[in-house]
């Protein structure tokens, strides 16, 4: 089974790279001496996470800015990050948001943005650049799921199923690939502290969503499991006790909990 021993002089490219998960797992690799492509729709956040990461000892760090929602900007970010760097060792495929409220009253054209960004990006950039990885039988795709993957989601349930679909599509590609010096791992945090329950709207944040998770040692939860060639991982003890207990509930069950946690939450109040 593949490992990767250290990301030194690897090329990675890390989407969603501008705050959170993203921008911790960019600097983790910046200081183990890693080269860097670091894409999101914020240009200046960007361009200052590179210059950290230069500071902190990657060899290399480019910032593009792309939005994921454009169909057309997989194959742009592919491109441009295979010029920058030669070619891409690890990708991180870690963009994403969420939408808080009943499925109904969101808008239509905010929904079908995140599958596209969520899933369909995903799939587009590990699809282009998984062959180069393969032909070196050297390589790396870290897709960022959550908890939510493992059961309804109820008020972010299209959310919950972009997770799920991570999560599932991980698995199938990690037994693919298994006999091969390819890792494919999917990563599954609980609630962590980043800027995702604003951007989703959720406007009053208390009770179980209050205890996030700091970003950086979730991303360092991700990066270790590439290290250690796992095929998913899971932050937190009691994160990894709660889904574990769910194998044993009725489905019904787990999906009226999950509605009686979020249900409570306020509709959404903000925009991406």
């Amino acid at each position: 089974m593949a490992r990767i021993a250290s990301f030194k002089g690897l090329g990675c490219l890390v989407t969603g790279a501008s705050a959170g998960i993203g921008r911790d797992m960019a600097l983790q690799l910046a200081a183990e001496g890693a080269r860097l492509v670091l894409s999101a729709r914020r240009e200046d956040r960007l361009r200052e996470l590179a210059e950290a990461c230069r500071g902190l000892g990657a060899q290399a760090a480019y910032a593009i800015p792309e939005d994921l929602a454009d169909p057309g900007a997989p194959a742009r970010l592919a491109e441009m990050a295979e010029n920058h760097l030669g070619h891409v060792d690890v990708l991180i495929n870690n963009a994403g948001f969420g939408k808080a409220g009943l499925f109904h009253k969101a808008p239509r054209e905010r929904l079908l943005q995140m599958i596209q960004v969520n899933i369909t990006a995903s799939v587009d950039l590990a699809h282009r650049l998984l062959p180069g990885m393969l032909d070196r039988n050297m390589g790396a795709v870290l897709n960022v799921a959550s908890m939510a993957a493992y059961q309804p989601a109820p008020y972010t349930s299209v959310y919950g199923a972009t997770k799920a679909f991570l999560l599932e599509w991980s698995g199938g590609l990690h037994q693919e690939y298994k006999e091969s010096g390819v890792i494919i791992s999917a990563l599954c945090p609980g609630v962590t502290d980043t800027e995702f329950f604003d951007v989703a709207g959720w406007g009053n944040i208390s009770g179980f969503i209050n205890r996030r998770m700091p970003s950086a040692r979730v991303a360092t939860v991700g990066l270790d499991a590439l290290r250690r060639g796992k095929m998913e991982a899971m932050p937190g003890f009691q994160n990894r006790v709660a889904i574990f207990a769910q194998r044993f509930l009725p489905r019904t069950w787990v999906a009226t909990m999950s509605r009686r946690l979020m249900g409570g939450r306020p509709y959404p109040t903000r925009e991406r």
